[in-house]
């Protein structure tokens, strides 16, 4: 009996020795089963390792990959995108190592021989030159993306429809690098270029869940088509507010939405107020467009934020109802407080700019606005010299008069009415010019010139 159990003691410690003998000559080696990207590096040394691994590093760099995209090809070498830090790669190999021999004995023979069933790949140190890699993409991203298409709003005869979005694409540049990456140590080096879905900013679900569906108010005005200038001014701008959505709670601003009006966007010179003068200015008659928006804001009863009458009165709506607008200056902005989301659609027919609002419910009173003239401010008269005419005669340039406006709000119902006061406006009279003639007629003597000729 006692013989067996030394014998298995022996046995044991016996083992035990080899273990230790295996240890510490492995200890010298990188562990079997273990690779760095495909090269098999177990019991190798760490220099021999890093050895091979510069090798093989000198070689891979120098190949090309072919990316591809249907019929089309980019050819991609690797040393112009991609840089492989080979020591600090090796590094990384060498601390695992050193972390499975402060395993212990028992511990790292048992983690040996799992790493011979079940091999480790250890990633190299891969950097990506981003600047030519951005390049790249921007180049291969001309080709292939695909821009999605929004879903918008249709109405048709104030019967309010939805167009379904369209998903874009575009290349997926995290797939695409990783791909590189494994192309690098493998013999494959043509990639099918990756790409993924590029969803619309508003899909049909998001405007589905807006609830627009009945139209709330209606405005229009009307203007001269043979100014061609100014028309395509309203044109333009008209375009840019056509399907614009405004949140609930949201403060709309005109400029924010039509932005700067410049030549490159389709502007033109035409008549514009400046400075209680008509001058020609780039987008001139624009304020018809900010105006006919004002008046459909005050009728759908929404809080107006800011807005400012013109200097002088205009044609296209009545005294007290119109609202100029300058970029960067002078806005036009009120606030969506009907609690649900609104439609803005604006559209020319013929010689008419006609806003609506579209929402989830329509207003459940009736609001008016009526204008009142408090005060006519008469045209100042100013007399001028014009020695252009005879002393006496009189040549007269009629202004215009002056005007303080109160525009009044009325709500009406089933039960009750009553007026709120909107704004006070002062409109500023033009002069009237008495231009005086101050020519003074020349007697000329003949005998005289004939005198001056013979001379």
């Amino acid at each position: 009996m006692w013989k067996k159990i030394i014998l298995v003691f022996f046995l044991l410690f016996l083992c035990v020795i080899i273990i230790i003998i295996l240890h510490d000559y492995n200890n010298t080696l990188i562990p079997s089963g273990l690779y760095i990207a495909d090269i098999d590096i177990g019991g190798l040394t760490n220099d021999e390792a890093r050895n091979i691994f510069h090798k093989l590093n000198e070689e891979k760099i120098n190949n090309s990959i072919i990316l591809t995209f249907y019929d089309k090809q980019w050819i991609l070498k690797i040393s112009e995108y991609v840089e492989i830090d080979a020591d600090e790669s090796i590094e990384n190999m060498a601390s695992y190592v050193k972390n499975i021999k402060k395993k212990g004995v028992i511990k790292g023979f048992i983690y040996r021989q799992r790493l011979k069933k079940f091999p480790l790949r250890i990633d190299p140190i891969i950097k990506y030159k981003q600047d030519k890699l951005a390049q790249l993409f921007d180049e291969i991203n001309k080709v292939i993306m695909v821009k999605p298409i929004n879903a918008v709003f249709k109405t048709d005869n104030d019967i309010v429809h939805i167009i379904t979005d369209v998903k874009g694409q575009i290349l997926d540049e995290d797939m695409l690098k990783k791909k590189i990456k494994e192309a690098i140590w493998t013999e494959n080096k043509t990639l099918v270029i990756p790409v993924k879905v590029w969803n619309a900013e508003r899909t049909k679900e998001d405007l589905e869940k807006m609830g627009i569906r009945v139209k709330i108010a209606e405005y229009s005005t009307e203007f001269d088509t043979t100014l061609k200038n100014r028309t395509e001014n309203i044109r333009v701008a008209s375009e840019m507010l056509n399907g614009c959505i405004i949140s609930p709670g949201e403060t709309f601003s005109f400029n924010k939405v039509v932005g700067e009006r410049t030549s490159d966007k389709g502007y033109k010179k035409a008549p514009a107020f400046i400075n209680n003068e008509v001058i020609y200015d780039i987008g001139g008659g624009i304020c018809q467009v900010s105006s006919t928006l004002y008046n459909l804001a005050l009728l759908t009863d929404l809080e107006i934020v800011e807005r400012m009458n013109h200097s002088l009165p205009v044609s296209y709506v009545p005294l007290g109802r119109d609202a100029t607008v300058s970029y960067g200056t002078i806005d036009l902005k009120f606030k969506n407080n009907t609690g649900g989301y609104l439609l803005l659609t604006s559209e020319i027919t013929n010689d008419k700019l006609i806003v609506k609002f579209f929402g989830n419910k329509t207003i459940d009173k009736s609001v008016e606005l009526f204008s009142e003239t408090i005060k006519t401010i008469p045209s100042p008269i100013i007399i001028k010299k014009d020695f252009n005419l005879e002393k006496g005669e009189i040549r007269i340039e009629q202004g215009n008069a002056g005007y303080v406006v109160n525009l009044w709000k009325k709500y009406a119902n089933e039960k009750n009415e009553h007026k709120v006061l909107i704004s006070s406006d002062t409109y500023n009279p033009t002069p009237t010019l008495l231009y005086v003639g101050e020519k003074v007629k020349e007697n000329i003597n003949d005998e005289n010139i004939n005198a001056t000729i013979i001379q």
